[in-house]
This record gives C-alpha cells, sequence and structure tokens, in this order.
C-alpha cells in the first residue's frame, strides 16, 4: 500500500473485502494469524449475525477490522473496542492482504478504493495490462506472480525481483508449450527468450522477419532482452528472493521498479505476441 493512505480507506477496503468473502473459519483464521481469536469468538455479535445474516453484520466486521488493523485497543470483553490513532499495523495487514486477495479483489469491486491504497505503485508497472493479456490465454499463474509483485514493489522489493523472474519464466514456458519440471524445462531466461522468439518467427529467419520495422523491433527486443536478462541476474546476485540468503544485500525501491516494469513488460509483449499467432 502506498506510504501516505489513510487508514480509514485501508480499514475499510478490508471490511468491505472480509464481508464479500469471510466465512466463520476465515475470520478465526484472520484471528490466530494476528492474535485475535478470542477477541472474535467473544465479539457478543460479529460471529452470529454472520451466521444469520443479520442486517447489523457489516458495521461489526467495520468494529473488528478497525481493531485488528489498528492495535492497540484495548478490549473489555464486550461492545466496542477503545482505537488507538496509530496508523494502520502493517503485519496484521498482510494477513489481511494475503487471505483476501484483496489488490485482485479491489481491482475488480472497488477500483476508487484500489486507487487510493495502491494507487501509482500499480499503474507504473504495468500490471494490470499484463494480467488482462494473460486472462485471455488463461494463464492463471501469473496472477500469483503478479499478486506477489504487487505487494512486494515498494515493501519487498527483493520479492518483487524475485517475483518477476518466475513470472518471465512462466510466460515464456508456456508461449513455449513447457509444463512440468522435467530437464526440458530446465532453461534459463536467455534460451528461454531465444527459443519464444523463434517460436514467435521474431527472429531473423522467421515468418515475420522480413515485415517493414523488423530490424527496428528486433533491436528493441534485444535492448529489452539485456534489461531482462539483468532482471535474472540481480536474482541470481541474492537481490531477489528464492536462493535462501540469509544476509541478502539491499536493493532500492527505484531500481526494483526499474527492473520489475522490464519484466511486466516483456511478459505482455509475449503473451501478446503468442496470442495473436492463435488467430
Amino acid at each position: 500500500m502506498q506510504r501516505d493512505v489513510k487508514p480509514e480507506k485501508v480499514v475499510l477496503a478490508v471490511a468491505k473485502a472480509i464481508e464479500a468473502k469471510f466465512d466463520r473459519g476465515d475470520w478465526l483464521t484472520l484471528g490466530y494469524e494476528t492474535g485475535y481469536a478470542d477477541r472474535i469468538r467473544e465479539h457478543p455479535r460479529l460471529l452470529r449475525s454472520l451466521d444469520w445474516n443479520d442486517e447489523d453484520y457489516s458495521g461489526h466486521v467495520l468494529d473488528m477490522v478497525e481493531a485488528i488493523l489498528r492495535p492497540p485497543g484495548q478490549y473489555t470483553g464486550a461492545g466496542p473496542y477503545r482505537i488507538s490513532t496509530k496508523a494502520i499495523d502493517e503485519a496484521h495487514f498482510a494477513v489481511a492482504e494475503r487471505m483476501l486477495g484483496l489488490p485482485e479483489w479491489l481491482t475488480q469491486h472497488e477500483p476508487v478504493l484500489f486507487s487510493d491504497i495502491y494507487g501509482s505503485q500499480m499503474a507504473d508497472v504495468g500490471v494490470d495490462e499484463l494480467q488482462a493479456a494473460a486472462k485471455q490465454l488463461g494463464l492463471a499463474d501469473v496472477d500469483e506472480h503478479a499478486a506477489r509483485i504487487r505487494r512486494g514493489i515498494r515493501d519487498d522489493p527483493a520479492q518483487a525481483i524475485g517475483s518477476a523472474k518466475e513470472l518471465l519464466e512462466t510466460v515464456l514456458k508456456a508461449v513455449l508449450g513447457l509444463h512440468g519440471n522435467g530437464p526440458e524445462t530446465k532453461k534459463d531466461i536467455p534460451h528461454l527468450l531465444k527459443e519464444a522468439n523463434i517460436a514467435l518467427g521474431l527472429d531473423p529467419a522467421g515468418v515475420r522477419g522480413s515485415e517493414p520495422g523488423a530490424v527496428q523491433r528486433r533491436k528493441t527486443l534485444g535492448a529489452l532482452a539485456n534489461l531482462v536478462n539483468s532482471i535474472a541476474e540481480l536474482r541470481n546476485a541474492g537481490f531477489g528472493t528464492g536462493h535462501g540468503l540469509s544476509q541478502r544485500p539491499t536493493l532500492d525501491v527505484a531500481t526494483a521498479r526499474l527492473a520489475v516494469s522490464a519484466a511486466v513488460t516483456a511478459a505482455t509483449f509475449y503473451i501478446e505476441a503468442h496470442a495473436a499467432e492463435q488467430v
């Protein structure tokens, strides 16, 4: 989420998603992961109003979400909590965000709240366009990588870099029809890029090699390939997740954003180029 987001917007977004998606088990899971299980159970109306689909449920959801996301409030055993004026508890928010698939849910159901909470953090890396293109080809795994990139681009650059590399591998292997974990799929990013260009006729000898602008396109793809390969090198050098390092070097957000933007752009291009071949 953006650093300057209003806490009230975050509480409202999480509450709306919970009201739409949670059952009793989800509430208790959230409680166990945040330390609020007893408070959820002991609330005089929350779970009861959920079970009976009562009209006052949404209000109790808001009360409980605010208590969880903006601690420490003092619980009295019944009735409302006394909520502090602290900002959002990021650890508790991360749990709710993961359980709800919050960015994706807000994109579909509450786009204004999505913009309020995530804003340009999401827009300038092109994740929405990537997901739209992937949906047309039924590449479900892309959504998982996109969700991790959304969460990590500001708060966990290493996660974003690792997810960007995995995203590229997923897309390029899909273009090449490589599935599973057999030896034929154990190829690094440069080899996957080269084979994808051949498969799509984008290499000099391919069916599109003599089209107007083909030379310039190859130059552009070459520059993009250098960026993409650098992303893999960043991850392999320890700046991205995936190697189990205990003392990981840090990467600034600006560089992570550049790397992730390049990965998302490349992934979107290859998805769309592959889609064009299927027509």
